[in-house]
């Protein structure tokens, strides 16, 4: 199962939303800390400790913890990062919402859900599905990304880890399949969760290399990078919000593809390739172990969990990397591995991936459920205070990945495993217990500079400021055109169409082997949707009638041009400004009389 990760959806007022179980909207996506409708502590706890006795019966009977569901390694998983000593105290991800989004909508998730609640001996999980306006039939536009299931897996991953929490499922109206298509969706949902505080933790499943990010077949290497770069906003909102988002760090190894198609995963791979959103600073990159769960040791291990590795050279493996479009970070200067490495690395952590990192990244986003009702408030962007406990190690709970362990898959030769930090795995994986409360503390610890939330916003402040004009100075009655950058990348309006695949340069037919599916055809399209929609505005002196402006874009780097037609204006200062879901910006020109021009 390919790890194409992704989350949330929408823009406010086009938010629809249907309960499949438990209370609605409004209370199950509570900011943290309240518990409407939440059972009492001793309730909870007499549930959860049945769920793990019935693990343990099963252990003694010499039974296997594996069942045929999406995610077969649940009650592994409860045992190998010990949340269930959490669970005794009442830390069970009670009054937390957890956030994700696929791309196939299963219209059976809420009877799935309740058979593996069954099998598991978990409680009811209480999921909230929230749809987008429009949403497009998967069996039209998902013959190669679409996945049955993979909703199913994140929500047994969150609720198999935090039992209590509250999760919410978003399926976009138009998927991500490669290249840009898709994103400026994800860039708008998470926006929207953080803005509307619709959650406490953000878990993707979606993802791509950094060299599908291609907007302009005529300047491949530029608009890379602008192409990656537009989606920054979104990132750093969430970040600025308090609100973590984790991505999966995905499945072909060190490698990626540049196309999904109907005969492999991760095929043809091009080479050593850094994924992307996983790359970005301000996401937590999960990557993939093996559990080695039993209850021989006391942190439930019979021996550390390995590296997740490809089984033969056309298989799957743990990705990992480092970027060549962001810089290393300051949280990751001094770590040995990463000595001569000027790129941000990752992943960052790493949880079981028996079903690849699309099953880890939500994993791991129910470990910080807990640790958000730990704490009684949103965590913020971890990293910082992942790299700091993280030479700990065990006495924060962050456990070793042994060395002698590579990602190399498909031929393409990975990174390697080692003490403390590696790029194999990052700091290794957890053990819930130690690991909540450490990174619990650190993250109170944090002040001033150091406080990634103040970080995101002084980034985004100076997204502000990414704004100028064709004249500062103009005679009335000529043109203007004001640029503004850093909104989020438009998308084409409904009742429209995309092609299929957009972002993918030079055209797919042939060039991959690809016979079938979309990609064979370059006229195939998705049904378009609007969503940063941009305004301007224009104010003067003795303007009493709002001017006509000409807004373009945002463009798929997410740039907006405004123009402004002077004839008629007064003599004087004018100013303009761009207002889209996230930024507000401003530039001023003046207008000369054309006697004294």
């Amino acid at each position: 199962m390919v790890a194409r990760f992704l989350l949330i959806a929408g823009a406010g007022s086009l938010l629809v939303a249907s309960t499949l179980a438990g209370p609605a909207l409004a209370s199950a996506a509570a900011p943290v800390g309240q518990t409407q409708g939440v059972p009492p502590p001793a309730v909870r706890i007499a549930a959860t400790t049945a769920t793990y006795n019935a693990i343990e019966a099963k252990i003694a009977a010499g039974e296997s913890l594996r069942l045929r569901f999406p995610d077969p390694t649940a009650q592994e998983d409860i045992i190998d990062y010990g949340v269930n000593d959490l669970w005794k105290k009442g830390i069970d991800g009670a009054g937390v919402t957890v956030a994700y989004i696929v791309t196939n909508p299963d219209p059976n998730l809420q009877a799935s859900m309740a058979s593996y609640d069954a099998a598991m001996d978990l409680p009811p999980a209480n999921i909230t599905e929230m749809a987008l306006p429009a949403p497009t039939n998967p069996s039209a536009v998902c013959q190669i990304e679409c996945s049955p299931g993979e909703d199913q897996l994140d929500a047994e991953a969150i609720h198999s880890m935090a039992p209590y929490a509250n999760i919410i499922f978003v399926s976009p109206p138009v998927p991500e399949t490669i290249g840009m298509q898709g994103w400026p969706q994800v860039a708008q949902a998470i926006e929207m969760i953080a803005n509307q505080h619709l959650a406490d933790v953000i878990t993707v499943s979606l993802g791509d290399g950094e060299s599908d990010f291609i907007n302009d077949p005529t300047n491949p290497t530029a608009s890379q990078q602008a192409a990656i770069h537009s989606l920054d906003p979104a990132f750093l909102d969430a970040a600025a919000r308090g609100i973590p988002v984790s991505f999966a760090a995905g499945d072909c190894g060190p490698t990626d593809p540049p196309v999904l198609n109907d005969t492999g995963q991760c095929t043809p791979p091009i080479g050593v390739t850094a994924g992307h959103p996983a790359d970005n600073p301000w996401v937590t990159a999960v990557g993939g172990t093996i559990p080695n769960a039993g209850l021989a040791t006391t942190a439930g291990r019979t021996a550390p969990d390995a590296l997740w590795t490809a089984r033969n050279a056309n298989s799957d493996a743990a990705s990992a990397g480092v970027s060549t479009v962001y810089a290393k970070p300051w949280w990751q200067r001094g770590i040995p591995a990463l000595d001569g490495v000027t790129g941000r690395a990752f992943p960052d952590i790493s949880m079981d991936a028996d079903d690849g990192t699309s099953q880890a990244s939500p994993t791991f986003a129910g470990i910080l459920a807990l640790a958000t009702q730990v704490r009684g408030a949103d965590l913020g962007t971890i990293n910082p205070a992942l790299a700091a406990i993280g030479p700990r190690g065990a006495a924060a709970g962050i456990i070793d990945v042994p060395a002698g362990y590579t990602d190399s898959a498909y031929g393409v030769t990975g990174f390697a495993t080692g003490p403390g930090y590696d790029i194999a795995s990052g700091w290794g994986t957890i053990y819930a217990p130690k690991f909540v409360p450490a990174l619990v503390r650190q993250i109170d610890s944090q002040h001033g500079p150091f406080q990634p939330s103040r970080q995101a916003q002084d980034a985004l402040n100076r997204l502000q400021s990414r704004v100028s004009e064709s004249a500062r100075t103009v005679a009335s009655g000529q043109v203007v055109t004001v640029t503004g950058e850093g909104f989020i990348p438009g998308s084409t309006p409904n009742g429209t169409t995309v092609l299929d695949g957009f972002g993918v340069y030079p055209p797919l037919p042939g060039q991959y082997g690809v016979t079938s599916g979309p990609y064979a055809d370059p006229t195939s399209t998705v049904p378009g949707q609007t969503w940063d929609t941009v305004t301007a505005t224009l104010t003067g002196p003795r303007l009493h009638s709002p001017v006509p402006l000409s807004v373009s874009g945002p463009d798929g780097d997410g740039t907006v041009s405004v123009t402004v037609d002077t004839t008629g204006l007064a003599v004087g200062t004018y100013t303009v400004t761009i207002t889209g879901l996230l930024l507000t910006q401003t530039i001023s020109f003046h207008v000369k009389n054309p006697s004294f021009y």
